[in-house]
């Protein structure tokens, strides 16, 4: 029993490690040593890499230069939030347009539009390459105000807000409906003092025992309360964010830089157009060179004659016949007949009889040949030099344009003839944009 247990503890005690023993374990300690080292050093690296591109990504990339007007920067986080708003935008604008061109039919302008936007939602390209150059714009816009000392109050950008808001509201504002109620009484006054001209279509008269309709009112939009304000401004926020990450406060530097530009361009437009111009109240008649319609093509020897395609549709009854094809006519022959006219009116004819009996201006025939008033840069060259040199009661000789030939006559002239309004607001606004273009070419740009 002794024995057995003298043996067992023998066996338990450690026995002593030879030295190849000792050097293995050196060995396979050092190199556990350095799997631990190098381990940390790659997570190390690893997680350095990940932090260089978190803060590349959300710290230096957002704040990364993509374009800049002399010292005013444009950068990567503000210019995809205008992105991102702008797609939105043009979404919105390809659904209202759709849905006009299935409420009225197609029409060419609502298709235009539609293509027009659909090119720029499918082009990223060329989607944000229009958001920068309108940035840049802005850019130009504002640091011209600057100069100029063209400010926009915090209240103008509250009101254009709420102006805003309230058509996203079908509501008005005070101020419009003030407008509104204003128009529609000088409306009301001029209706009342208009005498309508009787009619000698007895077909259309009404009789003494027939009573107008009387037309229904249009619907009145609500004026736009505070409360109501209020709550559109917090939902367009909330929309804000979530579809651009942009804050309302930097929408409002988005307004106020429109509100700026509006100003400039009400400042260079009234800088370099005139509100009077010289004027000349115009009437003519065109004569269009007619080409001959093509020769059909010879059917062969032998081979049938084929049947019209088409069956002529019956007029109904009463109803005027079609104007025929006018016959043709070589350039000779129009200058011909347009001397013959022009002989006809120095022997007393009517201008007005004559246009719109042989005018190819189907649109002022109509009419006697009537053009209303027009000042320069509005016709062709060769029209307009002809037509200013006229003295009131002067008809032209044929005049040649690549329309054909005119004789005119001038029924008043003007030398300070003032605009009209869309006429002045076009022209200040040809003004404006060249100006900017100007203005955008002499500014040190960086892209």
């Amino acid at each position: 029993m002794a024995s057995r247990k003298r043996r067992r503890a023998e066996q338990e005690e450690p026995r002593e490690l030879t030295r190849k023993q000792i050097r293995h374990s050196a060995r396979e300690r050092e190199r556990n040593r350095k799997i631990v080292l190098f381990t940390s050093i790659a997570v190390g690296l690893a997680l350095i890499f990940v932090i260089v591109g978190i803060v590349y990504q959300f710290v230096i990339t957002p704040r990364s230069t993509l374009a800049s007007v002399e010292d005013e920067k444009i950068v990567t986080r503000d210019y995809w939030k205008r992105v991102r708003l702008e797609q939105n935008e043009l979404q919105n604008q390809l659904v209202r347009y759709t849905d006009l061109e299935r409420q009225f039919g197609n029409q060419g302008f609502f298709a235009s539009q539609i293509t027009q936007i659909q090119g720029l939602l499918s082009s990223p390209f060329s989607l944000g390459a229009q958001v920068l150059d309108q940035m840049i714009n802005e850019t130009v816009i504002r640091q011209e105000a600057a100069t100029r000392g063209l400010t926009v109050s915090d209240a103008e950008v509250d009101d254009a807000l709420r102006q805003q808001i309230a058509a996203s509201r079908q509501a008005l504002t005070v101020p419009q409906a003030t407008e509104t109620a204003e128009a529609n009484a000088a409306a009301t006054a001029t209706a009342a003092e208009w005498t309508p001209t009787p009619t000698l279509d007895a077909s259309s008269a009404v009789t003494e025992t027939e009573e107008l309709p009387t037309p229904e009112p249009l619907p009145t939009l609500p004026i736009l309360t505070d409360e109501g304000f209020q709550e559109g401004l917090g939902e367009f926020e909330t929309n804000l964010k979530q579809i651009a990450g942009m804050s309302l406060a930097e929408y409002r530097e988005i307004v106020r830089t429109n509100l700026l530009a509006e100003k400039l361009q009400e400042i260079v437009g009234e800088e370099e157009v005139a509100a009077v111009e010289e004027q000349v109240n115009a009437r003519h008649i065109l004569l269009s060179v007619r080409t001959p319609a093509p020769t059909p093509t010879p059917v062969p020897e032998g081979f049938p004659t084929p049947e019209p395609t088409l069956t002529p549709t019956p007029l109904p009854e009463g109803a005027p016949a079609p104007t025929p094809t006018p016959e043709p006519r070589d350039d000779a022959e129009t200058l011909a007949l347009a001397e013959e006219l022009h002989q006809r009116l120095a022997d007393g004819e009517d201008f007005a009889a004559l246009a719109e009996e042989y005018s190819d201006d189907t649109g002022s025939a109509i009419n006697g040949g009537d053009l209303g008033w027009f000042g320069r840069g509005v016709m062709v060259p060769a029209f307009e030099e002809a037509a200013f040199a006229l003295e009131p009661d002067e008809i032209s000789e044929p005049v040649a344009t690549d329309f054909g030939y005119h004789i005119i006559q001038v029924e008043e002239k003007d030398p300070n003839r003032e605009l009209d309004a869309y006429t002045l607001y076009q022209k200040k606004q040809e003004v404006y944009t060249a100006w900017l273009t100007e203005a955008r070419n002499a500014a040190n740009i960086e892209r």
